[in-house]
C-alpha cells in the first residue's frame, strides 16, 4: 500500500527539481519511492503525476509550443509508447524495477562521462522511437527523446514548453489507454489527485528558483544521484 503522505513529499520534491533543472522528475520519483513500495504500482502512479507535471509547464509556457515538432514526436513515440503502457500489467515488478535501476545507470554514466557526445544522425530517430517505448513502460522517455531531437528546437524555451506539451499528451493518452484495457486507472485518480495539485504547485515554485540559480553544477550533482539511486535498487532490490 502506498503511503499518501511519502508520497506527495517525493512526487513533490522530486518534480520541484525538475522545473529547476528541466529534467528528472520521474526519474527522481520512481527512483526514490522504487526503493519503498511495489513497482508496478508506481508505474501506474507516475504517470497521472506526469500528466499534472506536464500541465503545469503547459499552462505556464503554452505560447512557446512548436506544434509541428509536438506532433512529429507524437508520431515517432506513440505506436512504442502504447505498447510500452501495455506491457506494465503483464511483466514482473521485480523484472520491471531491475531494468529501470539499469536505464538510471545507463543513462547517468553517459551524462557523465560523455556530456558533449554529439550522437550520429541515423541513430537520432532510433532514440526517438525508443523513448516512446521507456515513455511506455516507466514513464521516463523523455531524456532518450531528447537525445534524438534536441536539435531540431529553436529555443530553451521552446524545447521546455513543446516537451512539457509531449508528457501531457502521451501520458493522458496512456491513461485513457489503460482505462480502455479494464484497468482500475479511475481509483488512482480518486486517491491521488490531491498528490497531482501539489506537483502543479511545486512546478510553478521550482520555477521561480529556476530562473535565479545557476544551473551547471546542480545538474551535474542530480546526474550523479540517478547513477546512485540506480545502483542502490540494482543492489537492495
Amino acid at each position: 500500500m502506498l503511503n499518501f503522505s511519502v508520497i506527495a513529499i517525493i512526487a513533490s520534491f522530486a518534480y520541484a527539481l525538475e522545473s529547476i533543472f528541466g529534467f528528472g522528475g520521474t526519474i527522481i520519483f520512481l527512483g526514490i519511492s522504487g526503493l519503498l513500495y511495489d513497482f508496478n504500482s508506481l508505474l501506474k502512479l507516475a504517470m497521472f503525476v506526469a500528466i499534472s507535471s506536464g500541465l503545469a509547464v503547459l499552462i505556464q509556457s503554452y505560447k512557446h509550443v512548436s506544434w509541428k515538432h509536438l506532433i512529429q514526436i507524437l508520431i515517432y513515440t506513440i505506436p512504442g509508447a502504447l505498447l510500452g503502457t501495455y506491457l506494465i500489467t503483464y511483466l514482473d515488478s521485480n523484472l520491471l524495477i531491475k531494468l529501470f535501476a539499469i536505464i538510471l545507470i545507463i543513462y547517468g554514466c553517459f551524462n557523465l562521462f560523455f556530456p558533449d557526445r554529439e550522437i550520429p544522425s541515423y541513430l537520432k530517430k532510433s532514440l526517438v522511437v525508443l523513448g516512446g517505448v521507456i515513455q511506455g513502460i516507466y514513464t521516463i522517455g523523455g531524456p532518450f527523446v531528447l537525445m534524438g531531437y534536441k536539435d531540431h528546437f529553436s529555443s530553451k524555451q521552446e524545447l521546455r514548453a513543446t516537451m512539457a506539451g509531449y508528457f501531457f499528451l502521451i501520458n493522458l493518452g496512456r491513461a485513457i489507454f489503460l482505462i480502455t484495457l479494464g484497468e482500475s486507472y479511475i481509483e488512482i485518480i480518486q486517491t491521488y489527485y490531491p498528490v497531482a495539485i501539489l506537483v502543479m504547485i511545486s512546478v510553478w515554485l521550482g520555477y521561480l528558483v529556476h530562473k535565479r540559480i545557476p544551473e551547471f553544477l546542480f545538474k551535474k550533482l542530480i546526474i550523479f544521484a540517478i547513477t546512485l539511486i540506480g545502483v542502490l535498487i540494482l543492489l537492495t532490490k
